[in-house]
């Protein structure tokens, strides 16, 4: 009886993760609700009637295993080479940016770090997530050895957040901001821009045909050696508890960018999609072990502190985009990939009208990506000490 639930449960785990991005392709509704939201949904109905003392273990144990093994596929796709065209204004928006951030996440852990439980983590996970996206939030969420109910509750309202975020920036924004800042520079004609979203389609359609089971078994091969090693890092040279997990998951980044230079990783392909579904299986496992009580407890104070992040990030990053001259657009879209991600780039660029932007604002993505960790990390501590 005990086996049979433990392999059902692992089944669940393993499977509905699937099934949930196919709705998603196949549904309009489940599309824009999000593949994300829809675990956590899952997961805390199933943690609430399902799981029993038979497989109350399973989502621990999936949570701890899965990320060192997920964080390295998220990277193998990095291209360091690729960040030099991330030049000029783009890199400036990139730099105000992240500064702005960090300065607006102290003042958001001053105001309410007797209102969220352990501010100063998740002050690191903001940071991560702000930078790079869901994938830095968890590996924080594991490096920092955050609570489940509080990693859940930072995600959700930051969902809610960020969505008012990305509407303002898909309606108004550039209407709002072109009256402070200069306009872009258009460089190059309609003509050509279409043959370069050609050519990038043509690229796209080739990465897909590459996707294969031996690409996939190739990434978790190397994923688990990468994670193997970080893991003998922290665990023989770090003897503290605290600070374990986190050095084990930065010598797994650090790593796993190294990897993605190496030539024999840069020709996999698909690591990236098998890293996020990995990521959603972390997704419905955390789910499943939230407390429903903590979370009521911190979501207006957490609604407090991530607000003042996004806003208070893109007030100051626009007030610092008139000193040092970055034009509207490059502003915008830098500002979206740093805190909604890379996806969302094509999004506000076709909203503004502006495709020449794009490329070097998914590349400011992607640097984040890499750097998300770190910048977590760090940041966690550092307010740890305020």
């Amino acid at each position: 009886m005990k086996i049979a639930v433990i392999i059902i449960t692992l089944l669940f785990y393993i499977i509905f993760p699937a099934l949930i991005l196919r709705l998603c392709h196949l549904s309009k509704l489940a599309n824009k609700i999000g593949a994300v939201l829809i675990c956590y949904l899952v997961g805390m109905i199933f943690g609430q009637f399902i799981l029993n003392e038979y497989n109350k273990d399973i989502p621990e144990i999936l949570s701890t295993a899965i990320i060192p093994l997920a964080l390295p596929m998220l990277l193998f796709e990095l291209n360091i080479r690729s960040w030099r065209k991330v030049a000029g204004k783009a890199f400036v928006s990139m730099i105000i940016s992240v500064i702005c951030l960090i300065a607006t996440i102290t003042i958001g852990y001053t105001l309410f770090q007797n209102g969220v439980y352990e501010a100063n983590k998740v002050g690191g996970m903001l940071s991560g997530v702000y930078t790079g996206g869901t994938p830095n939030l968890a590996s924080l969420k594991a490096a920092l050895n955050v609570r489940e109910d509080v990693y859940i509750a930072v995600n959700t309202v930051d969902m809610v957040v960020s969505a008012v975020y990305i509407l303002f920036l898909i309606s108004i924004a550039k209407r709002v901001f072109g009256k402070i800042l200069l306009p872009y520079p258009h460089k190059v004609d309609f003509q050509d821009e279409n043959i370069e979203e050609k050519r990038i389609i043509k690229r796209l359609k080739k990465w897909i045909r590459l996707v294969s089971v031996g690409n996939i078994l190739a990434a978790f091969g190397v994923s688990i050696l990468i994670a193997v090693i970080g893991a003998g890092v922290g665990f023989a040279f770090i003897k503290d508890n605290a600070i374990q997990m986190a050095v084990i998951i930065l010598t797994i980044t650090t790593l796993a960018i190294i990897a993605s230079n190496i030539k024999v990783v840069k020709k996999i392909r698909g690591s990236f999609d098998v890293g996020m579904y990995l990521i959603l299986i972390f997704s419905i496992a955390v789910a499943s072990m939230a407390n429903f009580e903590n979370m009521t407890k911190s979501i207006l104070p957490l609604l407090g502190f991530i607000s003042i992040a996004i806003f208070g990030t893109l007030v100051l990053h626009i007030l610092f985009s008139k000193i040092f001259k970055v034009d509207v657009d490059t502003m915008i879209v830098t500002s979206t990939s740093l805190i909604c991600s890379p996806p969302f780039v094509p999004v506000v660029c076709a909203a503004i009208k502006n495709k020449e932007v794009m490329m070097s604002g998914i590349t400011v993505g992607v640097i984040g990506y890499a750097l998300g960790n770190y910048l977590g990390v760090f940041i966690s501590y550092f307010l740890g000490q305020l």
